[in-house]
């Protein structure tokens, strides 16, 4: 009996330590993915396509109508490379099993935004962030970065932080953005988010997620680079089981204007969700702000 728990722990260690970051494949396959804001009809939002155990597309849509393409490559079933439909390219790269580096680059070659990871055994445990945006045809390009790439992905309580961002891009030549976001885990759940960044023009920011507990059932975005629901820049680091009820305290101040004004915003996110087997159908986000605003959508999950 002895032997037999003993085997036991090292397969379990085994398994563990064969993940490699940038593969995906998750038992129950995401087909459709539907998403319902409240008193409003259920729209089309996203169309993923599989080849085998591959992801290879996604088709973003709004107001029912197709955006294009998000396309995926893999080198020996690890994604290198991912596309988005405005002509960006995102390229990964590797230290051993671990996210090293990813660089996007504009459709003329130049880079739009760097991320280095930082690891703790095999979790995610640190990612510097740099964002560059150059004021020539700024307008044109603006559909371009990399905050428009995944902003489809963003949850809607980050359009705070993006519009901040995106009206700071139109000031300055050449405007850049750092950030550095930190994460701590209760086993495979996230516990902990919390970023601090600065930009160019003298904004700085924090945003941190305290993650309060989680259900027993299978996130279907485990591990997809594109899958955390809280934090738009978290790229690669979901929970292994579905988010209860997440707080979030998000503050920046304009260190370039006059009144050097400090603006808070506190908000507590709770789901909702119905379930076929170990996997979610549907989702319902309730966000509720300490100033007394709130909203919720409702995602629903169609699976191969």
């Amino acid at each position: 009996m002895k032997k037999i728990v003993v085997l036991s722990m090292v397969l379990s260690l085994f398994f563990l330590g064969c993940h490699k970051d940038g593969i995906y494949n998750p038992k129950e396959k995401i087909k459709t993915i539907y998403l319902q804001w409240e008193n409003e009809p259920k729209e089309l939002d996203q169309k993923w396509t599989w080849e085998k155990e591959l992801l290879t597309a996604i088709e973003l849509f709004h107001n029912n109508t197709s955006q294009g393409f998000v396309h995926f490559t893999y080198e020996k079933k690890r994604l290198v490379k991912i596309e988005t439909p405005w002509g960006n390219t995102i390229n990964i790269k590797y230290d051993g099993r671990h996210y090293d580096s990813l660089e996007e680059l504009y459709p003329d070659g130049r880079t739009r935004s760097t991320i280095k990871f930082s690891h703790d055994k095999n979790k995610i445990s640190k990612m510097e962030m740099k964002f560059y945006n150059y004021d020539e045809g700024f307008e044109k390009k603006s559909k371009n970065d990399v905050i428009s790439i995944m902003e489809p992905f963003f949850p809607a309580e980050f359009t705070q932080s993006l519009k901040k961002t995106k009206s700071n891009m139109k000031n300055e030549a050449v405007y850049t953005s750092e950030t550095t976001t930190t994460f701590t885990y209760d086993g495979d759940n996230l516990k902990e988010m919390k970023s601090e960044g600065e930009d160019s023009d003298g904004t700085s920011w924090n945003d941190n997620y305290t993650y309060i507990n989680h259900d027993k059932k299978s996130n279907p975005k485990y591990r997809f680079i594109l899958g955390n629901d809280e934090n738009g820049y978290a790229l690669g680091v979901t929970s292994k089981n579905n988010p209860i009820e997440v707080r979030n305290l998000y503050s920046d101040q304009d260190e370039g204007s006059a009144s050097k004004d400090i603006f808070t915003s506190n908000s507590t996110i709770k789901y909702e969700y119905v379930y076929d087997g170990k996997f979610p159908v549907k989702a319902k986000k309730i966000v509720r702000y300490d100033d007394g605003y709130n909203y919720q959508h409702t995602t629903f999950y169609e699976y191969q």
